[in-house]
Order: C-alpha cells, then sequence, then structure tokens
C-alpha cells in the first residue's frame, strides 16, 4: 500500500516539475549595437498639415536605448531623413523642420535587459513647396553608448498635392 501511494507523490512532483520547466521563458538574447526594421507608415485622415505614424520594430541587446527626461531635451535618438522622388530618382532633401525624435528610457531596470518592441512615431510628411508627389524616409537609431543602429528606408510614400 505505502508503494502506490509513493508513486503517486513520485508522478505528481514529475508533472509539477516538468510544468514548472515548460513554463520558464528563454530570455531573448539580441546584439548590443540596436537593430530596426520597418513595420509601417499609416496615414492619419482628415488631418491638416498630413501626418503619418511611422513603425519600427527594433532590438537591442542591452537595453540602453532612449534619455531620461531631465537629459539635454535638444538631443534626439531617432533620426528621420526626409527623400523626394525628382525625376525617378529619390533625393535627400533638407527641410527647415526636422523629422528626428527623442525616445524615452524605455529600461528603468538599472540593469542590462534585452529589449525588443515597436517604436511608433507621428511625422508631417508633406513639403508643400515641393511639386513632387512621392517621398520616402531614411531612419536609424542611436542608443545610449553611441552605438548606431543598421539605416532602413520606407517603401515610397505618395503625397497629395
Amino acid at each position: 500500500m505505502k508503494k502506490i501511494a509513493f508513486n503517486k507523490y513520485y508522478v505528481l512532483s514529475c508533472i509539477l516539475l516538468a510544468i514548472f520547466l515548460l513554463s520558464c521563458k528563454k530570455i531573448k538574447q539580441f546584439p548590443d549595437i540596436p537593430y530596426i526594421e520597418f513595420v509601417s507608415f499609416t496615414k492619419l485622415n482628415n488631418v491638416s498639415p498630413q501626418k503619418g505614424i511611422l513603425c519600427v520594430y527594433f532590438t537591442d541587446g542591452d537595453g540602453d536605448i532612449g534619455f531620461k527626461s531631465n537629459e539635454n531635451d535638444t538631443a534626439y535618438n531617432f533620426f528621420i531623413d526626409y527623400y523626394e522622388k525628382q525625376e525617378g530618382v529619390f533625393v535627400k532633401v533638407h527641410l527647415d523642420v526636422t523629422h528626428n525624435a527623442r525616445i524615452p528610457i524605455l529600461n528603468s531596470s538599472g540593469h542590462k535587459k534585452p529589449l525588443e518592441g515597436n517604436i511608433e512615431i507621428e511625422i508631417e510628411y508633406n513639403n508643400y513647396t515641393s511639386p513632387y508627389d512621392t517621398i520616402q524616409f531614411e531612419c536609424w537609431l542611436i542608443d545610449r553608448a553611441g552605438n548606431k543602429s543598421n539605416h532602413i528606408f520606407t517603401p515610397p510614400i505618395i503625397v497629395e498635392k
């Protein structure tokens, strides 16, 4: 009789151990240099000036993306260059207004921690002084250590003129 009771506890212990081991998530590992990918550009309807939401997927192995709220508030860490398709070729255009953005601290733990997610930035996308109706953006990210991500380009975006 005791042998049967022992087997019940042994089986129950094995099942609980298996559940525990299978429920543990492995921590994802990424390089310390940020990486970004284009996800989407969504035009906002019925707004003036014309605006859209740029969505970019990112990873960072040490999680040091972002500025603290008390740090230099004129610095940027997400950079966006504006291009227009002129005579069939995309040409970088320097505008009076910057599209660059300031990403806040994403890892507030104070410890290295891999991060991944999406960054969404609202952008005014029509250069009203230009006759060209097709644009695109080039983007990159710089983390707190000064590591620069890869550069990405959005697909062509048609602008209403």
